[in-house]
């Protein structure tokens, strides 16, 4: 009888193992199937250069990439924008030419999850603030000297390394992380206002309008809370996703609105005094366990009229700032921050493509194979992380820790300038210099 006993339970804990075996198998082969990352059995729709990089893939169709202007030239405004404000909704085009020659560099304590999140820098009057692997926030004066340095974390929320993101306004400086905590702390002294524990995690950027702080958190509500006494003035609920993303999300402020993205690519406009949903626009025709957890967007960026995002699922939108409705959609991969210049929307594809479309159509004017040089099984160590479009060239950050400097006109890298061997974060522009963060320090370059 024993005996009998003991096979069944060794037969049930066979069938869990099968059952647990067959579930994992399942994640897999869906996940390749919907993951537009995978090159499992999906058609590849996004814009692909062949071995041979003399085709590109548009719209599913094949065509020549000399059938797009390689040569196409920009009318370049004539009056560039001194600074990079953090609140502007678009880098555009900045006022920098330089020899990228190594000015100062400004150290903290390794950041192991850097590869997974995204940390923006905050630099204020000639001054910089970031954060260690701690939860420590550091303020450097300009000549990379710590001018003081405060850690408001446990023993044991040390442990967690938190992710810090940061936002501005007057004296304040607002601080959200990964481990659902928010406070304010005065960004002259250091000193703490106050600090409040959340129920989700945050993950976005954060902007500041009049006497309140918005930021998006992990159950992709977007909380709009007091910087005077830390209390939520009002939220927004948009529908979650399945799994948590470790995309950071994206806030613009336009007027009195402010305009958001969701880790599963809903676009959302909202009256920030009365915390209104005014539209909301899906960049997404289904929501699933795949592309929930995999998509990636842009961070956005508007003009006057529109705002425009990309993701890394084959789709670039342009969508009226008004109204939500969808003005125009190209089929292209990315999930870099695009700039607007002039007429012309410039970002670059996952795989290292220049591309330069029209603003008010979307049309593709101009594709140029940054890495055509690069030999074919080392092209993923040079994936495109971020860049800012200069006077004459495009500075752009890579996974392998190298700056990659092209000339715009020509659509061909110049020079590179190797700063580490892992991966670098996206390039800041202030004050006549480029910052680029990494996982230990972040380097000013003149």
């Amino acid at each position: 009888m024993k005996s009998e006993l003991k096979l069944k339970d060794a037969l049930k804990g066979i069938s869990v193992i099968k059952r647990f075996f067959y579930f994992i198998i399942f994640l897999f082969l869906f996940e390749c199937s919907l993951n537009p990352n995978s090159k499992f059995w999906t058609k590849e729709k996004k814009i692909l250069v062949d071995k041979s990089s003399t085709t590109v893939l548009v719209k599913s169709k094949k065509q020549s990439l000399y059938e797009f202007n390689q040569n196409f030239k920009i009318s370049l405004p004539k009056n560039i924008k001194a600074e990079n404000n953090q609140q502007l909704n678009n880098d555009g085009l900045i006022n920098f030419d330089a020899n990228l020659k190594k000015m100062s560099k400004y150290n903290f304590k390794t950041i192991s999850s850097f590869s997974n999140y995204e940390p923006e820098i905050l630099l204020d009057n000639n001054q910089l603030f970031y954060f260690d692997s701690r939860g420590s926030i550091i303020k450097f004066d300009n000549n990379s000297n710590v001018v003081w340095k405060k850690n408001f974390y446990s023993k044991q929320d040390k442990k967690l390394q938190p992710i810090l993101f940061f936002g501005k306004s007057g004296e304040d400086l607002f601080v959200a992380d990964s481990i659902a905590n928010y406070y304010v702390i005065n960004k002259n002294t250091g000193k703490l206002k106050w600090k409040k524990k959340h129920s989700s995690s945050f993950n976005s950027q954060i902007k500041t309008f009049e006497n309140k702080a918005l930021v998006i958190d992990m159950e992709n509500r977007l909380r709009c809370f007091s910087l005077e006494t830390g209390d939520l003035i009002w939220s927004v609920k948009t529908q979650q996703s399945l799994l948590r993303s470790q995309k950071k999300q994206s806030l613009i402020l336009n007027n009195d609105k402010v305009y958001f993205s969701n880790s599963i690519g809903d676009i959302t406009a909202v009256n920030i005094s009365s915390g209104r949903i005014i539209w909301q626009t899906p960049t997404q025709s289904n929501v699933s366990f795949g592309n929930t957890y995999f998509l990636k967007s842009s961070d956005i960026v508007s003009d006057k009229s529109s705002i425009f995002i990309s993701n890394n699922n084959n789709q670039f939108f342009s969508i009226d700032l008004l109204s939500g409705v969808i003005n125009w959609r190209q089929d292209l991969s990315s999930e870099l921050r695009p700039a607007i210049i002039s007429d012309y929307l410039v970002t670059i594809s996952d795989n290292g493509l220049l591309i330069i479309m029209n603003k008010e159509t979307g049309q593709i004017v101009r594709i140029n194979d940054l890495l055509k040089n690069i030999k074919e099984k080392r092209k993923k160590n040079y994936q495109p992380i971020g860049f800012l479009v200069g006077k004459f060239y495009i500075y752009v950050s890579t996974k392998n820790g190298r700056i990659l400097v092209v000339n715009f006109k020509k659509g061909k890298i110049e020079r590179m300038l190797k700063l580490d061997n892992n991966k670098l974060q996206r390039p800041v522009y202030f004050n006549k210099s480029l910052y680029i963060a990494k996982d230990n320090s972040i380097i000013r370059l003149n």
